[in-house]
């Protein structure tokens, strides 16, 4: 009698919660509204909202995704006939996959073997986690042969495993079928994959002295890579030579360079490695001597690479040649380069500036009438950087700003009409669900619905794809969409300002130049809002969340946890905050700057430190961190095409910086003096 009472009792009271609850989602409509309560409610455990008001969201997009969280709170009461016909219903909807993948969970947890079995064999299932699962289910089924076979196979990789292997592990060592060989063959896995803790673990069980010779060798080297300049050390028939060789090349490379590189050139003929192996580790030397800018770094790449066959190195000798204004070098490399690679904007502007410098061209810009052979030259170059500032590049930019020319955007309109994305959107239910989950503010939704749609698309959908994003505001994936389909030239997809009142009124609160704050932003994470990075960088400026706290305490911004970072207003005052504070530091200079926004301001003071009395456009291009190279050259025409769209008249680099250019007519060295 009590139980009914409290029964009926919570479902009046939940009716009325849910009556009262809907002007508390503000911003969101009814359906939307209900949709989060009953959601809200099936996370807790409790189905009656749900069972009550079901058929109220007919016809909602999302209405399959609170089945799926219906289902899974009554996983006791299910069966595998259940799991199937939601799979077979739902074919396209993301929570398929990830329900079988909790139904298989389910299972383990409540040693339902046999029934894991049969689900796991009738399921198209990745991860390593549910293979191990398999193992135990079919040893504890006594099943032992074939739970060997999955035991061995789930060993026998360069990672450690998931933990759900542990016992299958544990059992098959125990029955003895962890031979010394197979313990062998794991810790060389682990150890070309770099993996020296998981091969630190696996040597403990190896013990024979055949094998045991090649680990202890492996371990003196790991520890004194130098060892290998002692020849005798490596005479004798002991395996795994090659793997050694390589891992101690590559320690004793981070300690000494040069050293290294006598040990590799002195056995990379001697024994027989992989033409990959040798590439790698030839291209790997090479760049620590061309990153480093040491005195001695192109006498040593060309013992690496004597006949220019590594494109990469070849154009860090470039970067080199640049380093020292040796400008007759610079010309001689870039005819090294493949003829298509000489073709980059990049280096038809180098050999341009190069051919300038070498003939003693004071204004390349000029106008020339005679034609003695040092004009005829200066003429071919001033012709390449004319047809060079036509595009809409770094480096046309670049030339546009030298010549005083007006930059050229190219922009090209969309060649697709409503009627087009209609037929798109309508063709795939899961668009539908997509525009509700943005709705909602969940864009991890949104976006495995479209992985599940995009291997479905032809390829005139998906050069449909970002303009539907666009239309849906989805400004994140129409800008990755169309890099990823090549669209280029049509600005209105590329270069959208979601949030302009933000950052117009940040940008003046700190004085700071607007254009640049949102083509920083606009690098940074395409104006994902909920953007973070592997090492932790959060939201729409990227901000670790140590930088944040600092900002945050500069400018007595509000600032209580990490997930603030996720709020546009508050990512862009201490995305200011702390772009203003590096203007500051680096005494006005945007480029600078720019490059300490991506790198840190420690790493660009080191490169000033060393370089700093280079042209600026050398300086850029001799920036060690490709990473921070790509995104200042980046930031810095992102801000010429802001500025043009925004209808303001901008040049690239300021009078200061433009001074300092190779090409400047009155050269004046940029360097900055400021210190911490």
């Amino acid at each position: 009698m009590h139980s009914k009472f409290y029964r009926f009792f919570f479902r009046v009271a939940t009716s009325v919660s849910l009556l009262i609850s809907v002007p508390l989602w503000a911003g969101f409509s009814e359906q939307q509204s209900l949709f989060m309560d009953i959601e809200k409610s099936l996370k807790r455990g409790n189905t009656d909202l749900y069972q009550e008001h079901r058929p109220s969201l007919k016809g909602y997009p999302l209405r399959d995704y609170l089945d799926y969280l219906h289902l899974i709170t009554r996983f006791d009461d299910t069966e595998q006939s259940d799991i199937n016909q939601f799979v077979v219903r739902h074919p396209g909807l993301p929570q398929s996959k990830q329900l079988q993948y909790r139904w298989l969970s389910s299972l383990a947890k409540n040693k339902r073997w046999d029934e894991y079995l049969q689900a796991y064999e009738n399921m198209d299932i990745d991860g390593g986690r549910y293979q191990c699962l398999k193992g135990v289910a079919l040893f504890q089924l006594g099943q032992e042969a074939d739970a060997w076979k999955e035991a061995q196979s789930l060993w026998l990789v360069g990672k450690s495993q998931n933990k759900a292997c542990d016992p299958l592990f544990a059992n098959w060592k125990e029955a003895g079928m962890l031979t010394q060989s197979l313990s062998v063959t794991r810790f060389w896995m682990a150890v070309s994959e770099g993996n020296t803790t998981l091969a630190r673990y696996i040597d403990r069980r190896i013990s024979q002295p055949k094998y045991k010779e090649s680990t202890q060798l492996f371990w003196r080297i790991h520890k004194k890579p130098q060892l290998l300049t002692s020849t005798p050390l490596l005479n004798g028939s002991l395996e795994h030579h090659r793997t050694i060789i390589l891992h101690g090349v590559k320690r004793l490379s981070s300690r000494d360079k040069n050293k290294a590189l006598d040990v590799w050139l002195k056995l990379r003929n001697k024994y027989p490695f992989q033409p990959k192996q040798i590439a790698s580790m030839d291209r790997r030397l090479a760049m620590k001597f061309a990153k480093n800018f040491t005195d001695n770094a192109e006498a040593q790449i060309a013992r690496i690479d004597p006949s220019y066959e590594i494109t990469e190195v070849t154009e860090w000798r470039i970067r080199l040649a640049l380093s020292k204004e040796d400008w007759d070098s610079v010309l001689n490399l870039i005819q090294e380069l493949p003829f298509k690679k000489q073709q980059d904007n990049r280096w038809v502007y180098w050999q341009s500036v190069a051919q300038l410098k070498a003939n003693g061209s004071l204004n390349p810009f000029a106008t020339v009438v005679s034609k003695s052979n040092d004009e005829k030259q200066r003429l071919y170059s001033s012709d390449a950087l004319s047809e060079l500032s036509q595009g809409r590049s770094f480096y046309s930019f670049l030339v546009a700003d030298l010549s005083k020319q007006p930059f050229q955007m190219n922009h090209v309109d969309a060649s697709y009409g409503d009627a087009d994305l209609n037929r798109l959107e309508s063709k795939h239910q899961g668009f539908a669900r997509i525009k509700e989950w943005l709705d909602l503010d969940r864009v991890h939704n949104a976006q495995s619905e479209l992985n599940l749609i995009t291997p479905k698309l032809t390829l005139h959908e998906r050069k449909l794809l970002p303009y539907l994003a666009q239309r849906m505001d989805w400004h994140h994936q129409a800008i990755m969409s169309a890099a990823r389909e090549s669209l280029w030239n049509d600005l209105d997809l590329r270069f959208p300002n979601p949030q302009s009142q933000l950052f117009s009124k940040h940008a003046k609160k700190r004085q700071l130049d607007y254009p640049w704050v949102v083509s920083i932003a606009r690098q940074e994470s395409a104006f994902n809002v909920r953007a973070r990075s592997y090492v932790g960088a959060r939201g729409l400026m990227q901000l670790m969340p140590a930088t944040a706290k600092q900002a945050a305490k500069k400018a007595h911004i509000r600032y209580k946890k990490v997930s603030d970072l996720y709020h546009a207003d508050t990512n862009i005052a201490l995305g200011t905050t702390h772009l203003a504070w590096l203007l500051k530091r680096f005494e006005n200079n945007k480029v600078f700057a720019t490059a300490a926004y991506n790198a840190g301001s420690g790493a660009v003071k080191r490169w000033l430190r060393d370089r700093g009395d280079l042209p600026l456009d050398i300086w850029i291009e001799t920036i060690p961190y490709d990473e921070t190279r790509h995104y200042v050259q980046n930031v810095l025409a992102f801000r010429v095409i802001y500025s043009q769209r925004n209808n303001q008249v901008v040049r690239m680099f300021s009078p200061t910086e433009a001074a300092s250019l190779s090409l400047a007519p009155v050269r004046s060295p940029l360097i900055v003096q400021r210190s911490d």
